[in-house]
């Protein structure tokens, strides 16, 4: 990403927002950019992070002319603090799917957003197939980044143990998940991110994840032609593969979209936000119906105009050939 000149000042606001959740009131932070009566775009980040993964996005111009880009933190996470009404540290910190779809619905509706397209990574995209089932009419559209039916094996119990520095654990465990032709920084700066998590949240969201989350049996539960879903999987991901994605959309059947998005990982808005802000702008003019022609199965970084740096790419490759 290009650096703004010193003085620039980006137009992107940060508000707070009470919202009702099965009857507790949560302090919910979130940013936003473009016009209010533009089409709404709700973020939700991945698990553990918080809505700085989508800065990148709030602030290209070409989406906020037309949409209104809102990415917020789920409670216990970034500004959004636990709720001050429970005595919230007597248990651990447990994200279920019912808990996760009612946060995402009821941050719509305090915020009274009408028709808004739904968007998540990981977690964040995962939770696309509890909307679509049980939520179709509150969304125009929902488009999971690194959506699965199923990810099993990652609620751990270590990630919250005193003797692992879970804030390094985490941000590295990302690491690997990136592709390695995404810019350098963009990569580190994802890592940052996730080293600002509260202990046990990481973990806790990885209950949804790997525990409550299983669709395996209940994709056909799913009528995508009330709510399109756009399942929306990168080449580099090996948690949620392109192929999970396509098993996604065959087992949900019409309504239901699979693209892989070449040359990018798990973390697709924050590793590399030139490619994938590209790559949305595309998924977001097949919603809206500007966009000439199916998307293609698979969308490349030529199909965009995006140029990568293979040389970045061939020096990491070369470094991981010389410490074998």
């Amino acid at each position: 990403m290009n650096e703004r000149e010193p003085g620039t000042v980006e137009e992107i606001t940060g508000k707070y927002v009470h919202v009702d959740v099965n009857g507790t009131t949560q302090r919910v932070y979130f940013e936003e950019a473009g016009p209010e009566d533009g089409i709404p775009l709700l973020c939700q980040h991945t698990a553990g992070c918080n809505n700085q993964e989508w800065r990148h996005l709030l602030a290209d111009e070409e989406i906020t002319d037309e949409y209104r880009v809102i990415a917020y933190d789920l409670p216990f996470h970034g500004k959004s603090v636990p709720p001050t009404g429970q005595e919230w540290w007597e248990e651990d910190y447990t994200l279920t799917a019912d808990r996760f779809a009612a946060t995402i619905v009821a941050i719509a509706d305090a915020l009274e957003l009408e028709d808004p397209i739904y968007m998540g990574s990981s977690m964040g995209g995962n939770i696309t197939l509890e909307l679509a089932d049980w939520h179709p009419d509150r969304f125009r559209a929902l488009i999971g980044l690194e959506c699965g039916a199923y990810s099993p094996g990652f609620y751990i119990d270590w990630l919250d143990d005193p003797h692992v520095n879970t804030t390094e654990v985490n941000a590295y465990s990302c690491w690997g998940l990136m592709a390695k032709q995404s810019p350098e920084q963009t990569r580190r700066e994802t890592m940052y991110l996730y080293e600002q998590g509260a202990t046990g949240v990481f973990k806790g969201d990885l209950y949804y994840y790997s525990v409550d989350h299983d669709y395996r049996e209940k994709l056909g539960d799913i009528d995508a032609t009330e709510c399109p879903l756009y399942v929306v999987n990168g080449e580099y991901d090996y948690l949620t593969t392109p192929e999970d994605g396509k098993e996604v959309a065959e087992g949900v059947g019409d309504g239901c979209v699979s693209v892989e998005i070449a040359d990018i990982g798990h973390f697709p808005m924050s590793e590399n936000p030139v490619l994938f802000n590209a790559y949305l702008k595309e998924i977001l003019a097949d919603i809206t119906g500007e966009r000439s022609g199916r998307l293609p199965e698979v969308l490349t970084p030529d199909d965009v105009g995006v140029e990568l740096n293979r040389t970045e790419a061939r020096a990491v490759r070369r470094e991981a050939e010389e410490a074998e």
